[in-house]
């Protein structure tokens, strides 16, 4: 039994026909005018000057462009925040400004404006600083600017801290009561400043302000998709020479939300997560061929760089993933600090529990990234352990901390003694639909249109294939009323090892076209399964099975020859009832289970402690050379048969003896019956192997 690791909350009762599928996904985005939400354009964009402070910021900045002033655009090292950097930079550059930029290394300063950053403007001679994707919370930094003469202007949309900066002007969606939707990007509000600057000419830049407000996963709604509608227009022919190469190397055959959010931003966010965040910013504002084509090598680079050291520390991650936590905690020196908010992400999502994963340095401090499962809130156990940790911030679904690697164990401790409140994480569903009744127009047309958020139920499915692509990516083939059906799920191995052929599963997914050599057929994206009937996943065969079964999602209990000669198998099903699903490990025991019931193996040990007379089991072990365990089961025969007698301190061969047969031996018959079990379960079929169990099982009830 594989159970979903989402609450599946669907929003249509009913199975949605093929031609209602559309109008169904436009009702549940409140989108009543279709044409009207997918064309809008700079009619929906919001008057910049109705953002607090807009007047005051560009009037210090055309100031500031016009007295030759050196301006420092200080930014944040994700695609946001790189692209915030873009915007701003290329249209100071366009008036003619001294303008440079900067952001902080993601290792040493962490996020956003900081002292060291503050001390090298300084020693610059900057006289204007302007912030991009960050500076709200900024205070003492503010602060020390303002005593050194230097002004800053803060553009930012994080949460707004108890007290504001001292920064000449804020510009920030939430603090400009006029201002008519709130939720904005970074790169969004650096774009309404350009748009006070340049006017019309700001339009260049709705490429990088599209891609900005996609990364940073804003709501696609009022001025959001009309800068996503505007965007991708405007990136189709864009003039930016690092967006082309981006979108060269990316091999789009389509620009949309789905190529950005898969392709493009991942590039863009990927050196920021190894600390190379200019080598991205560089790309984003050169003009120049040859840096350019430099650059995206190095864009490559570094993404590829970023995958495989995710990869890296994940497998790491899984080692040392001690499943009896309620708190998952894992740390490592050997973690990149870059990818542990990944790794963090990706251990919640298969263990179903909040995770924390430290990274140690060599001077033995443990930079952690935490992240909640469901709606607990991981700030509050990290508020109920502060006494443990050096530093800690973050939101209740997303934390970062630093810890002394001391206490790391204390910490691990205290977070799993907390009484955690939460549920299950919800996974919105659109509706259920049947398979075989889809047509493949219907998804290419949603799929053009980047409802690549959609989902949808799918019942009645068997697993018919399932197979790995590529090492890290599960591919399962599903039958739907005679019609199969690819089923894909990226990055992640546990369908593979928790489903077996003939299993009955419902599924919530996307769907999509795949085109490969102009072969067009439906593809499900796996969202999350579900499988109600009793699953035996076979096993046997498995290389490296303590390393396989980690993968295995489902509650299960291990069945292999060696359990089932240390106890009753009814005995065993029952203690574990409330487990339905039954793994088939590899032969734990070095002996072959015909052994045991053979007349002539029987025969040969039964002569040789004749020869003996009297034994005591422990020593007559060392001196022959046989499997112990044989030997101790054949003496277990012997003395069922009345062959053998114990006395006080030894075994002892009894002398004229009757012949006897070995069924009369309750022993022997309960061994003919485990080897008749190893059979079924090490060479039989897969089918054959579930039907016994399933009788087995309900037999239990």
């Amino acid at each position: 039994m594989l159970k979903p690791k989402y609450r599946w909350q669907t929003k249509v009762k009913e199975i949605v026909p093929n031609d209602q599928i559309f109008p169904t996904l436009l009702r549940n985005r409140d989108i009543e005018d279709f044409e009207r939400f997918f064309s809008m354009g700079e009619e929906s964009l919001h008057d910049p000057y109705l953002l607090h402070d807009m007047s005051l910021a560009k009037e210090r900045i055309l100031r500031a462009i016009k007295n030759k002033e050196a301006i420092m655009i200080y930014g944040d090292y994700d695609c946001d925040g790189i692209c915030s950097i873009s915007v701003l930079y290329r249209t100071l550059k366009q008036l003619g400004a001294h303008v440079h930029y900067d952001l902080p290394n993601r290792f040493v300063d962490g996020y956003g404006l900081n002292m060291r950053a503050v001390e090298s403007i300084k020693e610059q001679g900057f006289s204007l600083v302007i912030t991009v994707d960050n500076g709200i919370t900024c205070n003492e930094e503010v602060k020390a600017l303002k005593e050194a003469g230097i002004d800053t202007i803060i553009t930012d949309h994080h949460e707004v801290g108890e007290f504001l900066p001292e920064a000449y002007a804020i510009i920030h969606s939430h603090l400009s009561d006029q201002y008519p939707f709130k939720d904005i990007a970074g790169v969004m509000v650096a774009f309404k400043v350009s748009q006070a600057l340049l006017g019309e000419a700001a339009k260049e830049y709705y490429d990088l302000a599209m891609i900005g407000t996609i990364a940073d996963l804003m709501p696609l709604r009022d001025e959001n998709q009309a800068i996503v509608n505007l965007g991708i227009k405007c990136l189709k022919k864009t003039n930016n020479l690092g967006l082309q190469k981006l979108i060269e190397f990316s091999n789009l055959d389509i620009i949309n939300v789905t190529a950005i959010s898969f392709k493009i931003a991942p590039k863009i966010n990927s050196s920021g997560r190894l600390g190379k965040a200019l080598d991205a910013v560089k790309l984003l504002v050169t003009e120049d061929h040859r840096e350019a084509n430099d650059l995206i090598l190095k864009i490559e680079k570094n993404h590829s760089s970023r995958k495989h050291l995710t990869e890296e520390s994940f497998r790491q991650c899984e080692k040392l993933v001690d499943p009896n936590d309620k708190v998952i905690v894992v740390a490592s020196d050997k973690l990149h600090e870059g990818v542990i908010g990944i790794c963090a992400q990706k251990i919640v999502e298969k263990y179903q529990k909040s995770t924390l994963i430290i990274t140690v340095d060599s001077e033995g401090i443990g930079k952690g990234s935490m992240r909640s499962f469901g709606d607990e809130n991981i700030l509050d156990m990290l508020h109920a352990n502060q006494d443990k940790l050096l530093r800690y911030g973050g939101h209740s679904q997303a934390a970062g901390l630093q810890v002394d690697a001391s206490r790391i164990e204390d910490l691990r401790k205290g977070l799993n003694s907390l009484a955690l409140e939460g549920s299950t994480p919800i996974l919105e569903v659109d509706m259920e639909i049947d398979l075989c009744g889809l047509d493949i127009d219907t998804i290419q047309y949603i799929q053009d249109r980047s409802f690549f958020t959609a989902s949808f139920l799918f019942n009645d499915l068997i697993v018919v294939q399932k197979r790995i692509l590529g090492e890290k990516h599960t591919k399962l083939v599903v039958e739907c009323h005679g019609m199969k059906f690819d089923a894909l799920h990226f990055n992640s191995l546990e369908y593979y090892y928790s489903l077996e052929k003939g299993d009955k599963v419902e599924i919530v997914g996307g769907l999509n076209v795949n085109n490969y050599r102009n072969n067009k057929k439906i593809q499900l994206m796996i969202k999350d399964v579900q499988c109600n009937d009793i699953q035996i996943l076979n096993m046997r065969e498995c290389a490296d099975y303590e390393q396989e079964k980690k993968w295995i999602i489902s509650d299960y209990i291990e069945l292999n020859d060696e359990i089932l000669l240390e106890q009753p198998l009814s005995e065993y099903l029952t203690h574990n009832k409330d487990k339905r699903t039954i793994v088939i490990t590899p032969r734990q025991l070095k002996i072959d289970m015909k052994k045991f019931i053979s007349k002539r193996e029987l025969g040969k040990i039964y002569s040789m402690l004749k020869e003996i007379k009297e034994f005591k089991p422990e020593l007559l072990y060392r001196r022959l050379e046989y499997n112990p365990l044989l030997l101790k089961y054949a003496v277990q025969i012997f003395i069922d048969l009345d062959l053998i007698e114990k006395t006080e301190d030894y075994y002892q061969i009894k002398e004229n003896v009757l012949k006897t047969d070995l069924q009369n031996s309750s022993i022997y018959v309960t061994l003919e019956e485990i080897k008749k079990l190893t059979d079924l379960i090490y060479y039989d079929y897969d089918s054959h192997i579930k039907t016994y169990f399933v009788n087995k099982l309900e037999e239990l009830q």
